[in-house]
């Protein structure tokens, strides 16, 4: 088995979340910059060749459209316009980031800096890359989980196991935020219940309440019984016990 020596080189479900967060700002101002681009364009499209559709339109358009820009400015546009968004990236992004900051991901808790500290600490157990990785990504906290992670704990912390693991468990906690950070609240699930409301309640199974007719259900299935004795060769009805060799080739 492989000790590392070094803090890990692969990203941590944090840094995955940092890096998507910067990217969505990115891809915000991108989108913002070509809805503009395209509303000037047709401002000015409307303005020099008017259409008599265009005189019955209700709205005019901005007037703030077809002032001048400046030189940076309209290359910010004209950059934007030639880069493109692509709404499958987009919406991959906005998947993933939920995905890290619902609550049953520590992600949303944890900041870049907790889990910097986190890693280097972590190699002074003498752990490997993967599970220092692990360890960064899931948090744990109780003896079970880390005993499922860490490979062998019992020989290789041998013999005071049990205080080494509340040792790794004491440090990932203390890494820990209570609750995410406002920044990160739109993304949580519990901001998504809490805020949506008006939900159909369910019942413990997870199905809607509602009530069942049984004799509607049963009449129903052995209707469905019924029709399944008969087949239909040539439009005549024939009984299953009435069918001749060959009918069915």
């Amino acid at each position: 088995m492989k000790i590392s020596s070094t803090a890990p080189l692969h990203l941590s479900n944090r840094e995955v979340l940092s890096h998507l967060l910067d990217q969505k700002i990115d891809n915000d101002h991108l989108s913002a910059c070509i809805t503009l681009k395209r509303a000037r364009d047709r401002a000015f499209a409307r303005a020099k060749y008017p259409l008599e559709r265009d005189k019955e339109r209700p709205e005019e358009d901005d007037p703030a459209l077809l002032e001048p820009l400046t030189e940076e400015d309209q290359q910010v546009l004209d950059v934007a316009e030639r880069r493109g968004l692509s709404d499958e990236s987009v919406w991959i992004q906005d998947e993933v980031i939920r995905y890290l900051c619902a609550e049953y991901n520590p992600t949303a808790r944890q900041t870049p800096e907790g889990v910097a500290r986190l890693a280097d600490e972590l190699q002074d157990h003498q752990l490997t890359k993967a599970e220092v990785l692990q360890l960064c990504n899931l948090a744990p906290t109780e003896p079970v989980t880390l005993y499922a992670i860490i490979e062998e704990a019992d020989t290789r912390f041998y013999p005071s196991a049990e205080a080494k693991l509340d040792e790794i468990g004491n440090q990932v906690y203390e890494t820990l935020l209570s609750q995410p950070p406002s920044d990160l609240l739109p993304y949580t699930s519990t901001y998504e219940q809490g805020g949506g409301g008006g939900e159909e309640e369910e019942g413990e199974d997870g199905y809607a309440p509602g009530y069942v007719d049984m004799e509607t259900d049963l009449a129903t299935e052995e209707m469905l019984q019924q029709e399944q004795e008969f087949v239909f060769e040539g439009g005549k009805e024939v009984g299953v016990d009435e069918e001749k060799d060959g009918d069915m080739d």
